[in-house]
């Protein structure tokens, strides 16, 4: 059986032993996991079917595959050529604009961040109704990644923030939660796999990769209850639900990961996340 895994080529190299992690444990289930870099990937539409090439080859499609990257595209694409992809391309359209999430999570009735959304072009208007201090962050952003606090008194700051926005649609929200901590919760089909509580070292981000502190915590009956009505809604493969923990130490719903980091799941746990995952993978085959 053959599996491909798709990563962008920076990506990749940045995540080497991961993608070795999944060859390694893929040979326990008889399954050959291939890279595939999107950059070398061509696909469209030819002769009026759909096709795929890589490296100016048209090559055998796989059994499945396992996506690392945030391309819904690419990933609508491969199903309509009837290759199941993991997550598809619904959890990642919806997963990866954050405004999208935050729009089909609000009909859940769980605490949601209050945001405002924002088409590019309009940041500096919206931020000029603020008189505090405000997150701004990109709907496709990742990682931590093109998320900011804004002071909108200070307009060299805006204009900084808008210069490094231009051409993103963003969402801005208040600043929650004082000592700046969040929960990220690995989900697994319809299964919680763990919870990790994240602590910001300095500034108001606390990612695991920006240098944030992490431990294992343990959801309560109400929290699993939150999580599970998540799951039901988007359906996913495999997610991360991140929540911010506010001063009453309730968790406010903040946005999920389509392609989801493992590192600090792997220094808090030992749990074995790829193996789940591929489980997970054969089982809805």
């Amino acid at each position: 059986m053959i599996g491909w895994i798709l990563y962008g080529r920076k990506e990749a190299e940045y995540n080497k032993h991961y993608i070795t992690m999944y060859q390694e444990e893929g040979k326990k289930f008889d399954i050959t996991f291939e890279l595939i870099i999107v950059e070398e990937l061509e696909f469209g539409v030819r002769n009026n079917t759909w096709y795929v090439e890589y490296k100016d080859v048209e090559v055998k499609l796989p059994t499945f595959v396992i996506s690392r990257v945030i391309y819904p595209l690419l990933t609508r694409q491969l199903e309509y050529m009837k290759v199941p992809v993991f997550n598809g391309s619904e959890v990642a359209r919806i997963c990866n604009d954050k405004a999208s999430t935050y729009q089909a999570v609000t009909a859940l009735g769980i605490d949601i961040v209050d945001t405002t959304f924002c088409k590019h072009g309009s940041l500096r208007e919206y931020l000029s109704r603020r008189i505090t201090k405000t997150v701004v962050k990109t709907v496709d952003g990742h990682g931590g990644r093109q998320v900011y606090l804004v002071d909108p008194n200070d307009s060299q700051q805006v204009g900084e923030v808008i210069m490094d926005t231009d051409h993103h649609d963003t969402v801005l929200q208040p600043l929650v939660g004082k000592e700046h901590k969040d929960l990220r919760v690995y989900v697994i089909g319809d299964t919680i796999i763990a919870a990790i509580l994240r602590r910001a070292k300095e500034g108001f981000k606390s990612n695991f990769s920006l240098g944030g502190d992490v431990s294992i915590y343990e959801l309560n009956k109400e929290e699993r209850e939150k999580v599970q009505s998540i799951i039901e809604l988007i359906k996913p493969d495999m997610v991360g639900i991140d929540f911010i923990i506010d001063d009453d130490d309730e968790l406010i719903f903040n946005e999920i990961e389509d392609v989801v980091g493992a590192r600090m799941l792997y220094q808090c746990t030992d749990i074995n996340l790829v193996k789940l995952y591929i489980e997970h993978i054969l089982d809805h085959l």
